[in-house]
C-alpha cells in the first residue's frame, strides 16, 4: 500500500511517500496551503504539483492549518479527491495531526504553541478532548501572537506615560523598522498581520517585561493543559511548535509538569503520520 502524508501551513508544505511502512521519498514545497491566505485555485495548483511528484497513492493523510471548519475541510478534501481521484482521503487540523502523530494506544497529551495555542488529549477509548486554540481574538494565550500583542500593548503604554522604559521596547522597533512607538499600529494593516506580529518571537530578548509576560502566558496555558490532563489521564505530554524553541518558553513551562514525561515532538508530522498503523490512526 502506498501512502502519501501532507503537513501543509501558511508558508511551506511537508511530504512524505510511503510503501508498506517504508518511506519511499520525503520532499517540501515552499508554498502554503491555509486558505485564509491563498485561493482554491492556488491550492489546487500545489496539490496537483504534489500529485505529480508522488504519483498514484492509495492512501492520503493530509494535515492542514487553517481546516478547523467543516467549510474549508470540504475544500480541501475536493481538492484532493481532484488530484488523487482513487485514494482514501482523511483530513486533520494541524493541531489533531500532532495528536494522532504522538498516540501509542495510550492517553496522551499535547501542546502547541507557534502562532496561536491549543491543547488536546486523547483517552484510552480514542475519545478526543480540546482547551483553547478558539483564535486570536478570543483565545491563543502562550502563542507568539498573543505575547507580541502584549508585548506592544505595553510599549504604547510607555509611549502615553503609564508605565516605565523596558529595553524590549527599542528591540520592536528596531525589528519591525519603526521610527516611533506609535507607528507599531500600523502591523494590523497587513493582511498577514497575525504571522507578522508573531514572528518577532523568534528574535525577542529576555528582558524583565518579555519574561513577565512569557510568565504569565504560560500560567494560562499550564492550565489548560492540566485540564485535558486529567480529563485524558494521560502520563505523557508532548510539545510542538515555535515558542517551544525558546529555551525560557520550553523550561519555564515544562516546570509545571515535573511528575509527568514531558516532551518535544522532535520529527515532522508528516512523517510520523505516514508511518502510523491504522489502529492508532483513528477511524476513516
Amino acid at each position: 500500500m502506498k501512502i502519501l502524508s501532507i503537513e501543509g501551513g501558511g508558508t511551506t508544505l511537508k511530504v512524505t511517500l510511503v510503501r508498506n511502512g517504508e518511506v519511499l521519498q520525503r520532499a517540501t514545497f515552499s508554498k502554503g496551503t491555509n486558505l485564509s491566505a491563498i485561493s482554491e485555485k492556488q491550492l489546487e495548483e500545489t496539490i496537483a504539483e504534489v500529485a505529480g511528484w508522488s504519483g498514484e497513492v492509495d492512501e492520503i493523510r493530509a494535515a492542514f492549518s487553517g481546516a478547523g471548519s467543516e467549510e474549508r475541510k470540504k475544500i480541501l478534501l475536493a481538492v484532493l479527491n481532484k488530484c488523487f481521484p482513487n485514494a482514501k482521503i482523511r483530513i486533520f487540523t494541524d493541531a489533531e495531526a500532532a495528536l494522532w502523530a504522538c498516540y501509542e494506544g495510550k492517553p496522551v497529551t499535547v501542546v502547541i504553541a507557534g502562532t496561536g495555542s491549543i491543547v488536546m488529549g486523547i483517552d484510552s477509548s480514542k475519545n478526543i478532548f480540546r482547551a483553547g486554540g478558539w483564535g486570536h481574538l478570543f483565545d491563543d494565550e502562550g502563542g507568539g501572537f498573543s505575547i507580541v500583542c502584549k508585548l506592544i500593548r505595553q510599549a504604547l503604554n510607555y509611549r502615553d506615560e503609564l508605565i516605565d522604559y523596558d529595553p524590549i521596547f527599542d528591540q520592536l522597533l528596531s525589528f519591525y523598522g519603526a521610527k516611533k512607538i506609535e507607528d507599531l499600529v500600523e502591523l494590523q494593516r497587513y493582511n498577514d498581520f497575525k504571522q507578522k506580529i508573531a514572528s518577532f518571537t523568534k528574535h525577542m530578548k529576555l528582558t524583565p517585561l518579555s519574561k513577565k509576560i512569557i510568565e504569565e502566558e504560560i500560567e494560562v496555558l499550564a492550565k489548560r493543559t492540566f485540564h485535558i490532563i486529567s480529563k485524558v489521564n494521560s502520563k505523557k505530554l508532548y510539545v510542538h511548535g515555535g515558542m517551544f524553541s525558546m529555551d525560557y518558553f520550553y523550561q519555564n513551562f515544562a516546570d509545571h509538569f515535573k511528575n509527568i514525561e514531558t516532551r518535544k515532538i522532535e520529527r515532522d508530522i508528516d512523517l510520523l503520520l505516514a508511518v502510523k498503523s491504522h489502529f492508532l490512526l483513528g477511524s476513516y
